[in-house]
């Protein structure tokens, strides 16, 4: 069976849970049996100009798979970024407050979501492959939804395009642009119960979907000292990891952090931000917000045996693959209830606390920090959940048995192909 893995960006170490599902969900296939490639353009990263073509054009073997980078073409980066910004700053409140009165509303106009898919990443080249080789290819798996890779590289597949959308309730997921392709998409994959139910919300049913959820490590070794040692941080600290902008919520964290201090100025916590990007922190809590930037894997992975707690602030997660590795260290976790994913895992194991606003915040800090025990049952409890749901070859097993019997079903349904 060859399928292929559409994604706007590949590589080993670049940052990203899209990404890095990508990358770890191909191999597995891959090591199950499954002839798998990846196209992608030839753009470094997310965090990189996208009109920009940083990798060589051409096939390259990485790591036992080959990917065949395409050229990305240049973008109108003016008029995208006019509509992004719109989007940014879309009141979602207010929004879907509209949209329960007409349904089909969307955030921008339809000449606004023209240009916001034209002028994001794109590579003309990549669809003219997928179009002239499909005949060669059981399945393309798009992820993550909301780039030109997916939009306009799922309509060269024709029928045999399958979505792993890594869906948010964000503004761009209400674009109308995007129902088509999630309707039209041999497939759908979930990463999250709530995932499902959002798309369902937005989309309505579909095809065929399924929840697969999303494979974690969980073979690694998790050395707080070594980590403390190597970081020379003492005493105890809550965690971040992952990129540091407004999309992940880190300032209001970092808000919510520097009040608690300001309120409880003795109090011996620090937060400690590790990932992509600088923060900006108020230079009367310097001191107190230590932000280390992105690190090896075997450091993250220790700073997670070190830390207190995980603090996952994000609104905007499908599954969130820092939570699931922290939970598989053994550590508890505190979420922003708004983000219904992270809030619904956390019930689901008993792994965390969460919070919606500062005092609730406050609250959960002096409770974890005060609680050893409760501290440990919750941590043990993620751990056991993640082992239970999320373990490699539980979840490509998943996978790959959905993807034997969608194959199976080209003989009765051919008009799909």
């Amino acid at each position: 069976m060859k399928i292929s893995f559409v994604t706007p960006w590949y590589g080993e170490k670049i940052p990203g849970g899209a990404e890095s599902a990508c990358r770890k969900t191909a191999l597995s296939l891959k090591k199950k049996g499954f002839d798998v490639e990846i196209l992608t353009t030839c753009v470094k990263d997310f965090h990189s100009d996208w009109s920009v073509n940083f990798h060589k054009e051409g096939a390259s073997p990485a790591e036992g798979l080959t990917v065949r980078r395409f050229k990305a073409r240049k973008r109108d980066t003016r008029s995208f970024d006019a509509v992004n910004r719109k989007l940014i700053h879309t009141d979602m409140g207010r929004f879907k407050l509209s949209r329960s009165a007409r349904p089909d509303a969307s955030p921008v106009s339809k000449i606004e979501e023209k240009i916001y898919i034209s002028e994001t990443v794109n590579s003309p080249a990549l669809y003219e492959y997928i179009e002239r080789n499909r005949g060669a290819y059981d399945f393309f798996i798009f992820i993550p939804y909301m780039f030109g890779t997916t939009y306009f590289g799922s309509r060269a597949a024709g029928g045999k395009s399958v979505l792993i959308p890594c869906l948010h309730d964000e503004s761009y997921a209400y674009l109308s642009i995007y129902r088509d392709i999630f309707q039209s998409s041999y497939g759908v994959i979930f990463l999250s119960p709530s995932e499902q139910r959002l798309s369902e919300s937005i989309f309505g049913p579909l095809r065929r979907e399924v929840l697969m959820g999303g494979g974690v490590d969980q073979d690694f070794a998790s050395d707080g000292e070594r980590f403390r040692k190597k970081y020379s941080i003492q005493g105890p600290f809550m965690l971040y990891a992952g990129r540091k902008d407004a999309g992940k919520n880190t300032p209001l964290l970092i808000d919510y952090f520097c009040r608690f201090k300001k309120d409880d100025p003795v109090n011996p916590l620090k937060l400690v931000l590790i990932g992509a990007g600088r923060a900006a922190v108020p230079s009367a809590f310097k001191r107190d917000v230590i932000d280390l930037g992105f690190m090896e894997a075997q450091d993250k992975f220790d700073a997670y045996g070190a830390a207190m707690c995980l603090c996952q602030p994000s609104l905007n997660e499908s599954f969130s693959i820092v939570l699931m590795e922290a939970w598989a260290a053994g550590t508890p976790a505190l979420v922003n209830s708004g983000c219904e994913v992270t809030r619904d895992f956390c019930k689901a194991s008993g792994g965390g606390l969460y919070f919606a606003n500062y005092p609730e915040f406050a609250e959960c800090l002096l409770f974890m920090l005060g609680d050893a025990p409760a501290r440990d049952r919750m941590g043990k409890n993620g751990q056991v959940f993640v082992r239970e749901n999320f373990a490699w070859n539980i979840v490509t097993d998943r996978l790959s048995s959905v993807l034997i019997e969608w194959r199976d079903e080209h003989g009765s349904s051919p008009a799909a192909f």
